[in-house]
């Protein structure tokens, strides 16, 4: 039976299975036994919900000190992280939400051992450090690990949990006092450290780890290649290489200050919910406090606010400066970024942006820290008369096409203003591309490896999906299906598109997981051969250049090639040159 015929998630596999080896998969790690599941449709052995520490209330994560005998089960995905989720996504794999959260998936090819010492990537969710969930299935890795078993590479794939939201950020002058600031950050490091005394009982090389995230996870490993200085001590040889999906190493606005304004405001409303404001210690009373009600008020706070944040110990300086300084953690990247990333932040900023006033004033919201003249510089390099600004896919506005374009986003019940393509590549650069860029040069500079992309391929287009949060084309999280090469009847979850159902989408979308695989195997992209896809150069600061993926909407037509990383240069430095300001002010010091 082909795989496209039979039940397409890992998850409605493991509800559906009804053969099985006569004997479960086990692993035996340092505290006992785990029992995993067989997937026979895979050929593959799971080990899902494992715990890899505990979880107390906004402290640090313990280690599990416990051994047991007999063998524990480990065939079925257990408890969420506090986050906001889809109902259904959650229903899907039947997992429950609770705070002690904090267990990892395996998946690997059937039979694997300790003797194994398969490569190992860890998956890593986005979600903007508020959702997320290590058994999504929009990020199932059975694919994965199915097709570097047929590459003759195969992979064994870990996906973890971290806390979010206060749950994982907390912010506060109490938080910092007690060093519990980024604790989903120094969760996702506790999962490394198990991963390194506990993969090779499942068969995994713990020498041989690549971190795998989109978004925020993406930033994740950014923070996690940059922790506690980045080089030395902070690396712990933890990993070998990061795949970095959407996301940079340097976007301070993601290393916020964990005395904040806004933060001490929030974290006030949350005493007087949890009735703890009088309370001589107040983070005492929270820990004591229905975790719905503290959950539920602090989610209400303004976005961003639980987020990583500077706090002089696992982030200790702006990343963008100890980016710039070569203080980094000497691991190997692949890091891209999508064409049309700014659609999803100008659809909610500033789509319906008729004039020059009004893209000035959303700037002005976006970045209350900025100087009026920063400003200025930045709609003066992002304009509507002057250049194209490439690459993006919707019509500018001099293009007919835009009247269809921007009536379709009407039909669709979203707003579409004349400055609304000036915003997306605005909010794009600011969000991810500038960063993309930013983290490249960076890895050349230092001498290290990086290899750049430009995710080129609409998975959907006019017409546009109603109720969507963005219209379609390579917008934000539109790369999922085809990075995980799912088939294109795979039914995704939420807003996520599925691969196109053409022969050119469908070869683009194992082309793009070969070169995954390579990476994670090998270390080096190249190291798998692919007739489509030309050789992979690694980024330089002479030459600057970014693999484009592309695939069009007719059969047989794939474009993958590579291309210079030179266009909008002046405007996505002017990001990196304002970085600190946008975030803090022109006068912050540490």
């Amino acid at each position: 039976m082909l795989l496209a015929g039979i039940a397409l998630s890992l998850f409605a596999l493991l509800s559906t299975a009804s053969c099985s080896p006569s004997s479960p998969p086990t692993a035996h790690i340092l505290n006992g036994t785990y029992q995993g599941r067989h997937l026979p449709e895979f050929s593959q052995d799971l080990f899902l919900g494992v715990p890899f520490a505990l979880a107390p209330r906004l402290r640090r994560s313990l280690p599990l000190n416990e051994s047991w005998t007999g063998a524990r089960d480990a065939t079925r995905y257990t408890v969420a992280c506090y986050a906001t989720y889809y109902d259904f996504a959650l229903d899907a794999v039947g997992a429950t939400i609770g705070e002690e959260c904090l267990n990892l998936n395996i998946v690997r090819p059937a039979g694997a051992t300790p003797e194994s010492k398969l490569p190992v990537v860890v998956w890593i969710y986005g979600g903007g450090f508020i959702g997320g969930y290590g058994g999504d299935r929009n990020t199932n890795t059975s694919y994965t690990v199915r097709n570097s078993v047929e590459n003759g590479t195969p992979i064994l794939a870990v996906t973890i949990n971290y806390r979010l939201g206060f749950l994982g950020f907390p912010g506060g002058r109490q938080a910092v006092a007690e060093g519990i600031t980024n604790l989903g950050l120094r969760d996702q490091r506790h999962a490394l450290r198990w991963i390194q005394e506990n993969i090779s009982a499942f068969g995994g090389d713990p020498g041989k780890v690549t971190l795998w995230g989109q978004s925020a996870g993406a930033i994740s490993i950014g923070h996690q290649v940059l922790a506690h200085g980045g080089r030395g001590a902070g690396t712990e040889k933890l990993f070998r290489g990061g795949i970095m999906v959407s996301g940079g190493a340097g976007f301070v606005t993601n290393a916020l200050l964990p005395t904040h304004p806004h933060a001490l405001a929030a974290y006030d409303d949350l005493l007087n919910a949890t009735g703890c404001a009088g309370a001589e210690h107040t983070l005492d009373c929270v820990r004591q406090a229905p975790v719905d009600v503290v959950w539920n008020t602090t989610i209400k706070a303004p976005f961003p606010i639980w987020w990583p944040s500077i706090d002089g110990d696992f982030i200790q300086e702006p990343p963008t400066w100890q980016m710039l300084e070569g203080a980094v953690a000497p691991v190997s990247l692949v890091i891209g970024a999508n064409n049309d990333e700014g659609l999803l932040t100008a659809n909610a900023f500033g789509a319906d942006a008729q004039t020059e006033d009004d893209a000035a004033a959303i700037l002005r919201a976006a970045f209350p820290s900025a100087r009026d003249s920063t400003i200025q510089e930045l709609l003066a390099a992002y304009t509507t008369t002057g250049p194209v600004l490439p690459p993006l896919s919707i019509p500018a506005p001099s293009d007919p096409a835009q009247d269809i374009f921007c009536q379709a986003m009407r039909d669709a019940s979203m707003p579409c203003g004349p400055q609304y393509r000036r915003m997306a590549g605005l909010f794009g650069d600011y969000a991810s591309i500038a960063w993309r860029r930013a983290t490249a040069r960076a890895w050349a500079a230092a001498g290290l490896k990086a290899y750049s992309y430009r995710f080129d391929t609409n998975p959907t287009d006019i017409p546009i999906a109603k109720n969507a949060i963005a219209p379609g084309f390579a917008t934000h999280s539109a790369e999922y299906a085809y990075f995980f090469n799912f088939p294109p009847e795979n039914d995704m979850l939420g807003l996520n598109p599925p691969v196109r159902n053409v022969s050119s989408h469908l070869r683009l979308s194992r082309d793009v997981s070969d070169k995954l695989i390579a990476f994670i195997a090998t270390g080096d992209p190249n190291s798998f051969s692919v007739p489509t896809v030309p050789d992979w150069p690694l980024y330089s600061l002479s030459e600057p250049t970014n693999m484009a993926f592309n695939a069009t909407a007719s059969d047989d037509e794939i474009n993958t090639r590579v291309e210079p990383d030179t266009w909008r240069t002046e405007a996505m430095d002017l990001w990196v040159k304002h970085a600190v300001e946008l975030s803090f002010g022109a006068d912050w010091r540490p």
